[in-house]
């Protein structure tokens, strides 16, 4: 049955991109394939490595803002958000690429009331056990199967959202990481869980380098630690108990990741084979956690030299 595009709402595409000279191309040229193409593709890169170069010779149809100096993920979005005229919008990460149905399948889905809409993650890095491992910790609640369902959360390497939805729950924190999981328990505590479309899929490229990895996984910990006091407004005796509790975090995740595997019955062979880097990368996280409710209890104590808030934040 063929599409009918005039019966669905204008598509913008957001990408944030950092330092993505390697993946850029990839990405972008998934996204020239689509069987029903977007309307328009904004770029937000920032950095030095030449990926704005790239992109304003070999695909000069995308719309490019290009910055020097670092812009974090959500400052990104902010900015693509700015700049975009579509009734939906969609974020893609400049790591990730797309089967030729995305855009499809992201406008078929948002043609019901539901204002966010993820979808599933595949691993890009199927050769690389350091790969799975990440995938394993990062990306195993959106793994490819079953049925459509609520779920609590979508990160924005996978998310699409209806404009107003943006204009409610956004803006996106600044200067951080983990700007997406605020926005999700902005639209959560509102009564807004996203739908998961598992027909709507991202392939990721994930890090397969053990010195990349896992400072990555105490950085992201520390994060949502720091974001968790300040969006939940927690008190001082909620931040002590998160930070003694860090160190079952390891455990906790790594049984929640074997759940889900055995549920959707995917990757069996391939968490079994990782899950010793799984569990290493889940202690970094935990070790992050712990590094970010730390600094919260310092915080609270006044102590001179800790982070007092997130800048930036909405």
């Amino acid at each position: 049955m063929g599409y009918k595009r005039r019966n669905v709402p204008g598509l913008s595409v957001v990408i944030a991109s950092y330092h993505s000279f390697t993946t850029i191309q990839g990405c972008l040229v998934s996204l020239q394939e689509q069987t029903c193409q977007p309307d328009e593709v904004i770029l937000v890169d920032s950095g030095c490595d030449g990926t704005a170069e790239l992109v304003g010779r070999e695909f000069p149809h995308v719309r490019l803002f290009a910055f020097s100096e670092r812009k974090y993920p959500g400052d990104a979005r902010n900015i693509g958000l700015q700049h975009a005229s579509g009734d939906v919008v969609a974020f893609l990460d400049s790591d990730c690429i797309v089967p030729a149905d995305w855009a499809e399948q992201i406008l078929l889905a948002h043609q019901g009331p539901d204002p966010l809409i993820g979808g599933a993650f595949e691993n890009a890095n199927p050769t690389s056990q350091i790969g799975w491992a990440a995938y394993f910790c990062e990306l195993s609640q959106w793994m490819p199967g079953g049925r459509a369902r609520r779920v609590h959360e979508v990160p924005t390497g996978s998310l699409s959202i209806k404009r107003w939805a943006f204009e409610k729950y956004g803006p996106f924190l600044e200067r951080t990481y983990c700007s997406d999981t605020a926005f999700n328990w902005r639209a959560r505590a509102d009564g807004q869980l996203p739908v998961f479309q598992p027909a709507i899929r991202v392939r990721h490229f994930n890090f397969t380098r053990l010195r990349r990895f896992l400072p990555k996984q105490v950085m992201h910990g520390r994060a949502f630690a720091t974001v968790r006091i300040q969006e939940q407004k927690m008190r001082a005796q909620s931040t002590a108990v998160y930070a003694l509790g860090s160190p079952l975090l390891p455990l906790l995740l790594l049984s929640r990741i074997l759940v889900r595997v055995l549920r959707n019955r995917i990757y069996i062979g391939q968490f079994v084979q990782a899950s010793p880097i799984v569990l290493l990368g889940l202690a970094a996280w935990s070790c992050g956690e712990f590094l970010g409710y730390w600094n919260g209890l310092l915080d609270f104590l006044g102590v001179a030299g800790a982070p007092r808030s997130l800048k930036g934040s909405a």
